[in-house]
């Protein structure tokens, strides 16, 4: 139970908040959240490989970083680019998301990230955009295994995903960090 005082006390301190005469959060706790370790764990549904570890850690690991460039490659070429780190960051968040929803680790399934001309021109039959982010290593379509994709969906708008797009019959959400945009294709 909560005593008189320490209630009051509260209602002060959130009534200079919101008046803007105390910052609700310190700038040394934005700034801890900010450079606190961030990982991944990923699995690629095309290639069956793992990415599991830090990718940040104060700043972006370079090492890492290079493993998750061949690790999100484009599998029909094999051919990599230098990933948008921003899109590590995007696909964390919603990892963290779901682990304090699920108080627990989740992988998240990647269908496709880094494409190269060839093979985005081959998918456009498939709903592929001709400007598509994922020719610059700005985006993915995913899954996490035990969640529908239009939870997936509502989930990424949350957490800020530039591009949205929820595609119904391949049953994947594609996550991208360029403008935001929704779209949901039937294909």
């Amino acid at each position: 139970m909560i005593d008189r005082r320490a209630f009051t006390i509260g209602l002060g301190a959130a009534g200079l908040g919101a008046a803007g005469l105390l910052p609700l959060v310190s700038s040394n706790a934005l700034a801890a959240v900010k450079q606190r370790p961030r990982g991944l764990r990923l699995y690629n549904t095309n290639t069956k490989e793992r990415f599991d570890g830090l990718y940040f850690d104060g700043g972006y690991l370079k090492s890492a970083h290079e493993k998750l460039d061949w690790f999100l490659r484009d599998h029909h070429e094999g051919v990599q680019t230098h990933m948008d780190a921003k899109l590590f960051d995007l696909l964390w968040r919603l990892s963290e998301r779901y682990r304090r929803a699920r108080h627990g680790h989740v992988v998240i399934n990647i269908h496709s990230a880094y494409r190269t001309k060839k093979t985005n021109d081959r998918l456009r039959a498939e709903g592929a955009a001709r400007n598509s982010q994922h020719l610059l290593g700005k985006a993915a379509d995913v899954t996490i295994q035990g969640y529908g994709i239009y939870f997936l969906a509502n989930h990424a708008a949350r957490i800020g995903a530039g591009g949205l797009g929820l595609y119904w019959a391949a049953k994947f959400v594609h996550l991208d960090t360029g403008p935001r945009r929704y779209w949901y294709k039937r294909y």
